[in-house]
C-alpha cells in the first residue's frame, strides 16, 4: 500500500451516498488508501444499497477493506478483500487459525501479553496479524496517553503494526453524539492534524480518520503523515537562509544516549563544516521547547542542534533559532534513543 493511513466510511447514517464516494475519490487521490467500515451501526438505517455501493466502489479503487467482526458476525464479511478486525469475543486457537488465510486485525486496545503467547504457541502466521485500536465515541472514555503508549509498545514487541483513530474537528461527526470518535481521549477536540502527529510519535504505524466526514484540509493533513517520523511544529526566531533550510529540509536523529535536559540531533554538525555560525550578541535564557544550536564559540560542537527539554540559563555559546509550538511540546518527549524528527516552521505566536 502507497499509504498506510486512511478513512471511514458509515452507509445509512448522516452522509449521502454521494458524499460517501466523494470521500473515497478524494482519499484516493491522496492515496489514503485504508477504509474502515461497518455493516451493524445500530443508528443506521436503510443501509443495503449504499454499503454494497460502497463496497464495490471501495473494491475498484484497491482501498484496503476493514470490517470490524465479532464471532457472530464473521461469516458475512468471508472475501479476501476485507481485513477482519477482531473485536474481543475470539478465541486464541480462531484468532491463529484465522491468520494462517486471510489478513486479520486484534483489538488494540485491549489484547494482553498472555493472549499473544498463545498465538506463539500455537503457531499463528504473525505476518498476517496487525492491530487497530478501538475508538471512543463516548466523552471522556478515550483511552489514557500512557496506556496507549504501553499497548503500542506491547504489541511492536511482538513485530505487529498498531493503527489507531483520530477525530474530524472540523468535518462532519459521526452521529449519535456527534462529539468525535477519537481512540485517546486528549485528541477528541484537537486538529486532525495535531492528533494524527501525536499518534505518531506515540509509536502508531497507521493512522485513521473515524468520524463521518473530515474536510478536504483534514485528509491531505493526512497524507503528510510519516510514520516513524516527530514532526514538531515551530515558530521561527532567526532569518538565516542556511539554517532555516536545513531544519526545514531534512530529518533528524536523535543521540543513542539520552540527556535529562537536551534531545541532541546526531551528525547535525556535519551540515556546518564550511560554515561560520556567528554567536547571537544577546544570549538569551533557554526555555523548554527552545531549539538552538551551537554557535563558533563552542569549537568542535559548532552546527550542532539541540530541543531544549528544561529550562537552562543563557549561554554565549548557544543560539536560539526557533520554539516548539506549545501544543506541540507533549511530543518532545516521545524522542528518546534513535528516536527520527523533524520540523514543520511556521509563523506566528507560539
Amino acid at each position: 500500500m502507497e499509504n498506510g493511513n486512511g478513512i471511514s466510511i458509515y452507509a445509512g447514517l448522516n452522509c449521502s451516498l454521494e458524499e460517501n464516494i466523494t470521500l473515497m475519490e478524494t482519499a484516493a487521490s491522496l492515496n489514503l488508501n485504508r477504509i474502515f467500515t461497518s455493516a451493524a451501526i445500530p443508528e443506521a438505517v436503510d443501509t443495503n444499497f449504499d454499503f454494497a455501493a460502497i463496497l464495490t466502489f471501495a473494491i475498484e479503487n484497491n482501498f484496503e477493506i476493514i470490517v470490524d467482526v465479532t464471532p457472530l458476525t464473521i461469516s458475512n464479511f468471508d472475501f479476501e478483500q476485507f481485513v477482519l478486525r477482531l473485536d474481543d469475543g475470539f478465541a486464541p486457537i480462531q484468532i491463529a487459525a484465522l491468520s494462517h488465510f486471510r489478513n486479520i486485525m486484534l483489538n488494540a486496545s485491549t489484547v494482553n501479553e498472555k493472549l499473544l503467547l498463545e498465538l506463539v504457541e500455537l503457531n499463528a502466521n504473525f505476518d498476517n496479524i496487525s492491530a487497530l485500536h478501538n475508538f471512543y465515541p463516548h466523552i471522556y472514555t478515550g483511552l489514557d496517553v500512557d496506556y496507549f503508549s504501553h499497548q503500542n509498545n506491547l504489541l511492536h514487541k511482538f513485530g505487529i503494526l498498531v493503527g489507531a483513530f483520530v477525530a474530524s474537528l472540523n468535518g462532519r461527526r459521526r452521529p449519535p453524539f456527534e462529539e468525535g470518535l477519537p481512540t485517546l481521549e486528549l485528541t477528541r477536540n484537537l486538529s486532525t492534524d495535531l492528533s494524527s502527529r501525536y499518534l505518531t510519535a506515540l509509536g502508531t504505524d497507521f493512522i485513521i480518520i473515524s468520524d463521518a466526514l473530515p474536510t478536504p484540509q483534514e485528509c491531505i493533513a493526512l497524507s503528510k503523515i510519516t510514520p516513524q517520523i516527530i514532526t514538531l511544529e515551530t515558530q521561527l526566531l532567526i532569518e538565516e537562509p542556511l539554517i532555516l533550510d536545513i531544519l526545514s529540509n531534512n530529518p533528524f536523529l536523535s543521540r543513542p544516549e539520552i540527556s535529562p535536559h537536551v534531545i541532541r540531533a546526531a551528525d547535525s554538525r556535519h551540515f556546518f563544516k564550511n560554515v561560520d555560525i556567528l554567536p547571537d550578541n544577546n544570549p538569551q535564557p533557554r526555555k523548554r521547547g527552545d531549539i538552538i544550536i551551537d554557535n563558533s564559540n563552542f569549537g568542535r560542537y559548532m552546527g550542532e542542534i539541540q530541543i531544549v527539554k528544561t529550562d537552562l540559563p543563557p549561554d554565549p555559546r548557544v543560539n536560539k533559532i526557533a520554539h516548539v509550538f506549545n501544543d506541540n511540546l507533549p511530543m518532545i518527549d516521545c524522542i528518546t534513543s534513535n528516536t527520527s524528527f523533524s520540523f514543520r516552521l511556521l509563523t506566528g505566536s507560539i
